[in-house]
């Protein structure tokens, strides 16, 4: 092996007059050229880094399905390895349904220029065939090298991007949590678009009869993240939710956030649609403000955890999840999970987290629409830190 590059930089440097640079100097020469080095190399490595860590993932037809979910025999666009990072371009089904009509006349009649009109809106329109009863355009499915049946995947929300300055709100006749008496007048649809100014993060609501805008705040997330589920049944329809996951509309997992699944085939096949910019406990209408995002996950695969349902995690909270066709059940369900979430994590006894959580803890309806109801219960770390303490 030749002489180390500090070694000859140093012998560089003794070439030169000693007029010009004394011992002291050229040691200082030596030692701040190393350092420049170092912070260089240190640059350019994190630089290959960070550009190797994300995987882009097109909404391209080849890589979505319309109106079901995929199955265990679906062919995966991509392979990955735990913790690989990914960014997958979603595309909103609001604006290209049938009863919405002309795309473009629909979209330019609620204010929005034609040239802002996401492209591959039109281009699934065109050409992907929609195979399932649901209203979902969904992107997928990935494939996770090591997750097995018995593992968990956490699908780790890391940023969520904005495609368009639109969003649409929909209320369908037979649908929403008022189905017979709303859209009015027996009306098969009522439908709003809604303007979004995303450097502001606001939606504009405009009333119908005249009245002042409203603004609504943007808060967006994946209303459908999930894996395959392993039985193919479950995955003809993209609506009800399921322990694999899917269609949970929690508006609390956006950003910094996290969803647990257990894995339920080789692979999880994990998958993602049905993008929301903002909305309300409940999405009584039918839907929240949806718009195409293009969200990035890091997808981590746990082999020493054990769940039978979804969980959810924030920052700030544990979500406990719990979903039933009946939504008495579903809360029995979500009550069930906060128990077991404050006693595993916190040494709480059952009995007593069920009286703390009548004090302390929301229950919150997550959506009534989706054939399948979730409630979710909203478990602040903060109140129970003392418990670690111990």
């Amino acid at each position: 092996m030749g002489q180390p590059w500090t070694g000859r930089l140093s012998a560089y440097f003794s070439l030169l007059p000693k007029k010009f640079l004394s011992r002291s100097r050229r040691q200082f020469l030596t030692g701040a050229c190393v350092a420049l080095g170092v912070i260089a190399l240190s640059f350019i490595g994190l630089h290959k880094a960070t550009a190797a860590e994300v995987i882009y993932v097109p909404s391209t037809p080849e890589n979505v399905i319309w109106g079901e979910l995929f199955k265990p025999d679906s062919v995966p666009i991509l392979t990955i390895k735990s913790g690989d990072r990914i960014k997958v371009d979603t595309v909103s089904h609001e604006g290209i349904l049938a009863d919405q009509g002309d795309t473009v006349e629909f979209l330019t009649k609620g204010g929005i220029k034609e040239a802002d009109i996401l492209a591959d809106q039109m281009t699934i329109k065109a050409q992907v065939t929609k195979t399932g009863p649901g209203p979902h355009v969904i992107t997928g499915p990935i494939y996770i090298e090591g997750a097995e049946p018995g593992d968990v995947l956490e699908i780790k929300t890391l940023d969520i991007e904005y495609r368009v300055p639109y969003g649409v709100i929909s209320n369908r006749h037979g649908r929403g949590s008022l189905p017979g008496e709303y859209p009015e007048n027996d009306a098969p649809i009522y439908t709003k678009v809604v303007p979004l100014e995303t450097s502001k993060e606001i939606g504009i609501f405009k009333p119908t009869n005249g009245l002042p805008n409203l603004e609504i705040p943007l808060k967006p997330f994946m209303g459908i993240m999930g894996i395959v589920p392993a039985n193919p049944e479950d995955a003809v329809n993209s609506v009800p939710p399921g322990v694999y996951g899917g269609n949970i509309d929690i508006k609390y997992l956006g950003r910094n956030s996290s969803l647990y699944v257990p894995v339920q085939v080789p692979g999880a096949l994990f998958y993602t649609g049905d993008p929301h910019c903002a909305q309300g406990n409940g999405e009584v209408a039918l839907t929240a403000i949806e718009c195409s995002l293009t969200p990035t996950f890091e997808l981590i695969v746990h082999k020493d955890m054990a769940l039978t349902n979804p969980m959810g995690e924030t920052e700030d909270a544990w979500l406990a999840v719990g979903l039933d066709r009946d939504l008495d059940e579903a809360m029995k369900a979500s009550v069930r999970e906060y128990l077991r979430i404050v006693n595993e994590k916190y040494g709480l006894t059952k009995a007593d987290a069920l009286l703390y959580g009548s004090a302390n803890i929301d229950f919150e309806v997550s959506q009534v629409v989706d054939i399948v109801k979730g409630i979710h219960g909203v478990i602040p770390k903060a109140e129970f830190a003392p418990l670690l303490e111990r």
